[in-house]
């Protein structure tokens, strides 16, 4: 009998070692996500603040230096960010591009007011890249410092007045307690990398043009906070609780009930996280957008012409149009997970159908890239249109918004037993890294991260496919382009 008792201790002990062993690493792992979310967030936070302090100086008749000494006064309304160690306006003269406004905190190194800051190492590379991407924000991390330039431009970012700087301090930005409880009590420490790390894991950080890479690792009370059970314990347990294996086994069995129902809830918390954190981030360019240009006409809507007035209009109705389109995306996200979306197939004409959405995606796009159909001149199918038009438009719309000005995306349809519709692109590819997660919600590719998008497109298309009863399948190749084929049983 104590033989046998032995057994169960030696393997509790064993299976005690190994759980002790994936506990600590999950904990670590989820922790680190959660981290790595919140620094997400401050760099949000942050870029946001750029992107209105920018919309401000631009499309102004009064020169940005003048605006920038009025918003900084002692009087004024804004000071630096918490995180922001100095912030300059470069203006563009004669092929330099000369400091003419800076405002920097004690000990920060940056340059003197009247440099051209295309002869110092640390802006040069920076500016030369804003030059040839006038319409988005760029950023070059050097160790604990981020630099961030944004166009500043009178009526097109291809004809810049000059560039808004920012040096951002990501030390102080990893040590704020604000940013999470895990910062807060030591479990978790967080530095900026910009190579790699010898121990933690690294999360790159990418938001609204900033990208820095961050290594999260063990705190000094990552231990402490979550202390291990003692194996004596465990051995004294064991023993006395051998003769009532069955009891024990009941116990087993509910724990590992109880586990995988905490696994779930944890689940659930990171996913309206990332839900909450990734819509949240959606709204707010348009909202910033909407903000300036409502703040542009309260204050100058007398001293406007009225192509500037009807510009400003125009920014404010194209961005409640994509709030709106984001918003109606989740919630027919929502509709499909809720099993609320019925099927109702009728018969129709799938090639008028498919030339009729090809013209709709050009005219949505300015004809910014031609859609080639090669297609049946006739072909009835009997489907739901609503569905099928939840999988085309996605995959339309990607191609489209992911391709170079003027490169044609292919549009086939063809039945050889099955009906199979097929869009191929030309642009950008998604990485082999990224390829099996493109279907999850609002997972973005490291290519795509500079472009506006929620990642539901392709998870909203893959399942109005399977509602239909097909399949949809990606192939691609990051730089090569990519094709999407949804494939239909025959009627």
């Amino acid at each position: 009998m104590l033989a046998l008792a032995v057994l169960p201790v030696l393997a509790a002990l064993t299976a005690h070692r190994e759980q002790t062993r994936r506990a600590e690493a999950l904990l670590f792992e989820r922790g680190a996500e959660i981290l790595a979310a919140q620094l997400q967030l401050q760099t949000s936070r942050q870029t946001g603040w750029l992107a209105a302090l920018r919309a401000r100086l631009s499309n102004r008749s009064i020169s940005p230096p003048l605006l920038l000494d009025e918003s900084f006064a002692p009087t004024g309304a804004m000071t630096l960010r918490g995180n922001c160690s100095a912030l300059g306006y470069g203006a563009l003269e004669d092929g330099r591009v000369v400091l003419r406004w800076l405002r920097a905190k004690p000990g920060a190194t940056v340059p003197d007011p009247g440099d051209d800051l295309l002869g110092i190492p640390a802006t040069d590379a920076l500016l030369r890249r804003a030059m040839r991407q006038p319409a988005q924000n760029v950023s070059v991390q050097r160790g604990p410092d981020l630099l961030m330039a944004l166009t500043v431009a009178e009526s097109s970012p291809r004809e810049p007045k000059g560039w808004l700087i920012a040096w951002w301090n990501l030390d102080a930005m990893c040590a704020d307690a604000r940013i999470g409880i895990a910062a807060a009590d030591r479990s978790l420490t967080a530095r900026p990398v910009d190579g790699a790390a010898l121990d933690g894991r690294v999360f790159e950080i990418g938001e609204g043009g900033a990208k820095w890479r961050v290594a999260i690792g063990k705190g000094a009370n990552f231990a402490a906070l979550f202390p291990q059970v003692s194996e004596r314990a465990i051995a004294i347990t064991g023993g006395s609780c051998a003769l009532l294996l069955a009891l024990l086994a009941g116990f087993a069995t509910r724990a590992a009930g109880l586990r995988a129902a905490l696994a779930g809830e944890r689940e659930l918390v990171r996913m309206k996280d990332h839900l909450l954190h990734s819509v949240s981030h959606e709204f707010r360019t348009p909202l910033s957008v909407i903000l300036s240009g409502a703040e542009l006409l309260e204050s100058y809507d007398d001293k406007l012409t009225p192509e500037r007035r009807a510009s400003a209009l125009g920014q404010i109705r194209d961005s409640t149009v994509r709030m709106s389109e984001m918003v109606d995306q989740v919630l027919l996200l929502s509709r499909i997970e809720a099993s609320c979306l019925p099927v109702e197939p009728r018969s129709f004409d799938v090639s008028a159908y498919a030339r009729e959405l090809g013209r709709e995606i050009e005219a949505a796009s300015d004809a910014r890239c031609p859609v080639r159909i090669v297609a049946p001149e006739s072909l009835d199918a009997t489907l739901d249109c609503g569905l099928l038009r939840g999988v085309l438009v996605n995959l339309l719309s990607n191609a489209v918004k992911y391709s170079p000005d003027g490169e044609p995306v292919d549009f086939s349809i063809e039945q050889d037993g099955p009906l199979r519709f097929t869009v191929r692109d030309r642009g950008l590819g998604i990485g082999a890294a990224d390829l099996p997660q493109v279907r999850e919600p609002f997972f973005r590719a490291t290519s795509a991260m500079e472009y506006p998008g929620a990642g539901l497109g392709l998870t909203i298309a893959d399942k109005c496919a399977a509602l239909l009863g097909g399949n949809l399948s990606l192939e691609s190749e990051e730089g090569r382009g990519t094709t999407a084929t949804l494939t239909l049983p025959a009627a």
